[in-house]
């Protein structure tokens, strides 16, 4: 059986998976030992400031319950709290990473199952390893350490129960993937996928009378708000939707739809920008600037959601933005551009093969087309966030490998049959 009906089956080969994974497990050993000698770039990554504060938080109060419910949905900061607590944050790290390795080898499998030879899956295992977000993240305090396992696994389990309870799990994570499911249709991966998320909002109910997934600085509703006030920068500021104060800076989905309706324009230049950002930047940024920190007087400001190098290009446009930053920061630019045109590449090759998978019109042409639905429904949830960033891709970055090899394939066979 296949992806889609959730068999565990054509598991990757033990010998092809040792030479998978043996460097792979080399090169984040290397990676910790150097966590160890620069400690501070732990919190380099996104939210990891505020997210420490939360779990320091949740050590020193005597409330348990009053603080589980008032910081959010749990698994954007509880799961790495328990393990900060049990053994700092080099457990953390060490678990992240182990999640990371097992993801790595999921993918070979997945792509076995799909068709790929072991050699082709190989190569989209390690694909996905060597990209800059799989690297980085597992050695920060970022969600996507045990987010994107998760998904991987959910994938590797199929449409099952276990498949539904593994999507389950990274949705209590982040919600972006709560409506996935509906679009696999398999009754019991959807009640399965489902269940986490509404027992911990009855929960919500039972402790604090409202049936939600909890409230936060990050929620949907703040999103939309600071992404109405995006949008708006163009207007005048007497046609700009009105500034909230803190704690209120919530909009809600007909206010957002409405705003949509009433400047169609505008926010189609922003979902454009999502879709570029998303398309072309590949995340090299979070080695140079996160990990390795090589720009450490720049990286605040870049990184900034107000005046950093995407409100810049919201303002000034692409390309002064980023000759500003080229003046400033010339290597910076280089390998951001390279990482760019390597991505373009990539993502022109998943293209080519999800189209040849799918119509392909093989036994596996459902699980292809719900691997490529995948990407496209990730990209879409982008569109809910202030203003979508290259990490907002990572969810879907294993699938795209698989593509982009089979893109591959395909392309070369093509070339041989010309050659013939």
């Amino acid at each position: 059986m296949t992806t889609a009906t959730g068999a565990i089956r054509s598991p990757a080969l033990p010998g092809g998976a040792v030479r998978v994974m043996a460097p792979l497990a080399a090169l984040h050993a290397a990676m910790f030992l150097y966590d160890l000698g620069h400690p501070e770039r732990f919190l380099n990554g996104d939210r990891a400031l505020e997210r420490i504060e939360v779990i320091k938080g949740f050590s020193e109060n005597t409330d348990s319950l009053q603080y589980l419910t008032s910081h959010g949905i749990p698994g954007d900061w509880l799961p790495q709290a328990l393990l900060y607590l049990a053994g700092g944050q080099y457990l953390v790290i060490a678990v992240q990473v182990v999640l990371t390795l097992f993801s790595i080898l999921w993918v070979m499998q997945i792509a076995q199952r799909l068709g790929l030879g072991e050699r082709a899956a190989g190569a989209a295992a390690v694909l996905y390893a060597l990209l800059p977000h799989t690297l980085v993240f597992p050695h920060e305090l970022a969600t996507e350490g045990i987010f994107c396992p998760l998904v991987i696994l959910a994938f590797r389990l199929g449409a099952s129960a276990s498949g539904g309870l593994a999507l389950g799990a990274a949705t209590l994570i982040r919600p972006l993937t709560a409506l996935w499911p509906f679009f696999v249709f398999r009754k019991t991966y959807i009640a399965f996928a489902l269940a986490p998320l509404l027992l911990w909002m009855s929960f919500m109910y039972l402790a604090t009378g409202e049936f939600s997934m909890g409230r936060s600085g990050h929620d949907l509703g703040n999103n939309l708000y600071f992404r109405m006030q995006r949008m708006s920068s163009e207007l005048p500021k007497d046609q700009r939707p009105p500034e909230r104060g803190p704690g209120q800076t919530k909009a809600t989905v007909g206010e957002y739809v409405a705003f949509v309706a009433a400047h169609p324009v505008l926010a189609a230049k922003h979902s454009a920008r999502d879709v570029g950002v998303l398309t072309v930047k590949s995340g090299i940024e979070r080695i140079v600037l996160d990990y390795l920190d090589l720009y450490p007087e720049s990286r605040k400001e870049l990184q900034n959601s107000d005046s950093g190098w995407r409100a810049q290009v919201e303002q000034r446009g692409a390309v002064a933005a980023l000759w500003e930053v080229f003046r400033q920061q010339p290597g910076l630019i280089v390998s951001s551009a390279l990482g760019a045109a390597l991505f373009v590449v990539f993502m022109a090759l998943a293209v080519c093969g999800a189209w040849s998978r799918i119509r392909g019109r093989t036994i596996y042409s459902r699980e292809w087309l719900l691997l490529a639905a995948f990407v496209v429904y990730i990209f879409a949830t982008a569109q809910a966030v202030d203003a979508a960033h290259s990490r907002h891709r990572a969810p879907a970055e294993f699938a795209l490998c698989i593509l982009a090899v089979a893109g591959w394939l395909a392309l070369r066979r093509r070339g041989e049959k010309h050659v013939r």
